[in-house]
């Protein structure tokens, strides 16, 4: 069979319909190079689990899907140019289209920031995001040492460094139980409490616009620096004018 069917209502030259030829898909299936999506799978399947678990949004899926797109992209810059033989017309350059992946899933990774006030969540699963699409181009260009390498020191860079300033800095939940006359003053009066101590405010969580037990919760999420300042912390909030009861409520990790 030809490369393209020519059909032409008088099966002359122009005006032509011209078709594919789909009679060598069974060949390319067979023959296809499907190890490094294997390989883009697993790997980015396990920085996906990992911040699967920690219940992030862009999760295994996302992970995957990302990783295996710049895969299949990079590999494309390989492949094409030997479907298009010597066609001197059309170039490849697989660098130019590596930069418009990273860019691209830039964007992506910039999406998994959230940004609420002063407290910013997302920022490391936005930076997986844009790793994993590296980790695709990589792969794409058969370099599956390297990618190996990268995927072990990025589970490095999650799970170990994130257990390292559990050492030295400690997060925990301070609970208070407020009347609700002034909830903005009071989270403000708060949080200049701990900043004298050092500690630092990272998020407000809660009954915030919630009314039980006839008051209003909020549940502050503190990183201190000096864990010997909790008690302290919890006196000065006890006296704020408003509060009817305030306690360290666990450890968040």
């Amino acid at each position: 069979m030809a490369a393209w069917l020519s059909e032409s209502n008088g099966g002359g030259g122009g005006g032509g319909i011209s078709l594919p030829d789909f009679s060598n898909i069974a060949s390319q299936l067979v023959n296809v190079e499907v190890t490094p999506l294997l390989l883009a799978l697993v790997l980015s399947g396990t920085i996906g689990m990992e911040r699967e678990l920690h219940g992030r949004p862009a999760g295994l899926r996302t992970h995957v899907l990302v990783c295996l797109a710049a895969t299949v992209l990079m590999q494309s810059s390989t492949v094409l140019p030997q479907l298009a033989g010597d066609d001197a017309t059309i170039v490849f350059d697989p660098q130019r289209l590596a930069a418009g992946i990273v860019t691209g899933i830039g964007f992506l990774g910039a999406a998994a920031v959230v940004r609420a006030g002063e407290f910013v969540r997302g920022v490391t699963t936005g930076a997986t995001v844009w790793s994993v699409a590296g980790l695709g181009v990589v792969i794409g260009q058969g370099a599956y040492g390297l990618a190996i390498w990268m995927t072990a020191l990025t589970l490095f860079a999650l799970i170990v460094l994130d257990v390292l300033p559990s050492r030295t800095v400690v997060y925990r939940r301070l609970s208070v139980r407020s009347d609700g006359r002034d909830l903005p003053g009071l989270m403000k009066s708060v949080k200049g409490i701990l900043i004298q101590n050092r500690s630092r405010l990272q998020e407000i969580s809660g009954g915030f616009g919630r009314e039980a037990d006839g008051g209003y919760e909020l549940k502050f999420h503190v990183r201190c620096r000096d864990p010997l300042c909790a008690p302290l912390i919890l006196e000065r909030v006890r006296t704020l004018p408003g509060v009817n009861e305030a306690h360290w409520s666990g450890w968040v990790r």
